[in-house]
């Protein structure tokens, strides 16, 4: 049962009657007292002005800033008519002025929305409340999020080498940039003997919390089967990513090759990454077509492109994080194409490092941005 607070000089037994026959509960205040209110179970407040308009103007004054922003309807009742009287009631905080003679069933219509009022807005602050509770239970889960990657990025970059070994007359070189918190760009470079190298570049595509992690998992399991032809190591990693029985599949780029460090010879197998650009010592610069489906998706096999690296030819890999966009869908990479024939008179980590200037200069993305050279040294004289 709706209470309301009848605040008068003298119990109007009119106005209780009405109020009780229509369902309300009645509570008495004495009009000008200050007794603490407790406005919680409240529906609505009803002050029979009488003859006592100063004290019934300062009470409405003090419960309004009590009150604050919460809404109780504050209801008066003139002894008759009077527009001044009327006006003084609003600023002072009044809701609602009805004046004597009262219709009894107006007065009771009147209550009642002054009730649902008073309900409709005990809702919206209810549902308030509630949202600010998600707000702050979303902002913790932000935070554990951002925790989260923070870690995972620190695991990533940790397993990544410092150094890339020089097998032979092979070198090799990168450029890394770490631009965003939940990068997956990996890579790696390991002697398989005296003469021959292995090496990898991949990228988690749209990483999330997990996507270092899966980086550190597909180049952990890429190292365990290195010694291997390029298409089986990739072919090895796609079954373990498989393997893991993931619900939310992960897409992996990656390129795996063997150079030989005397010989020059090389192979190549990719998996959805950018296609590597071919920069011979001397003639054009090329894109070489190497195709390969991206890891993680189904069971696939990956062809081998044989080659041979000259003295002074150099291989440029690049994840998706070297184009503009950051698309990984197959595409021309001219800029990279541009970028390694104007800065192909550099080598090793000289010329990696200017190709990489001119690419980043044109990202406007925050995916990792890694760059790899792979290149046959120039014979001393």
């Amino acid at each position: 049962m709706p209470t309301v607070l009848l605040s008068a000089a003298d119990s109007p037994d009119d106005l209780r009657g009405w109020l009780a026959a229509a369902g309300f509960a009645v509570a008495d205040h004495a009009l000008g007292s200050t007794p603490v209110v407790n406005f919680g179970p409240l529906a609505a407040v009803v002050i029979e002005v009488g003859a006592k308009a100063d004290a019934a103007a300062a009470q409405t004054r003090r419960w309004r800033a009590e009150l604050g922003d919460e809404l109780v309807p504050l209801v008066w009742v003139l002894p008759a008519a009077d527009a001044g009287m009327a006006a003084r009631a609003l600023d002072a905080g009044a809701d609602v002025v009805l004046a004597r003679p009262l219709d009894t069933g107006a007065f009771v219509a009147q209550a009642r929305a002054a009730a649902r009022a008073r309900a409709s807005a005990a809702r919206v602050a209810a549902r308030a409340n509630e949202a600010r509770l998600l707000g702050g239970q979303l902002q913790k889960a932000y935070a554990q999020i951002d925790r989260e990657l923070a870690a995972a990025r620190a695991v990533r970059l940790a397993f990544l080498p410092r150094t890339l070994p020089a097998v032979g007359a092979a070198r090799f070189a990168v450029c890394h940039r770490p631009r965003g918190r939940s990068g997956g760009d990996f890579y790696g470079v390991r002697p398989l003997d005296a003469e021959r190298a292995g090496f990898l570049l991949g990228d988690v595509i749209g990483s999330g919390t997990a996507g270092g992690l899966l980086g550190v998992f597909a180049a952990q399991s890429a190292a365990a089967d290195a010694a291997t032809a390029p298409g089986e190591v990739l072919a090895a990693v796609n079954r373990e990513l498989l393997g893991l029985g993931l619900d939310d599949r992960p897409l992996v780029a990656m390129l795996a090759g063997t150079l030989d460090g005397r010989t020059g010879e090389l192979a190549l197998a990719r998996a959805g990454l950018p296609a590597p650009v071919f920069v011979p010592a001397g003639g054009e610069a090329e894109a070489w077509s190497v195709p390969g489906p991206f890891l993680g998706t189904a069971e696939a096999s990956y062809p081998a492109r044989p080659a041979t690296l000259r003295p002074g030819d150099k291989l440029l890999i690049g994840t998706d994080g070297t184009r503009p966009d950051g698309d990984p869908n197959p595409g021309r990479d001219d800029r990279l194409l541009e970028a390694a024939t104007r800065h192909r008179g550099l080598s090793g980590q000289a010329f990696a490092d200017a190709v990489a200037r001119d690419l980043l200069a044109a990202v406007r993305h925050e995916e990792d941005f890694t760059l790899m050279c792979v290149e046959m040294a120039m014979r001393e004289r």
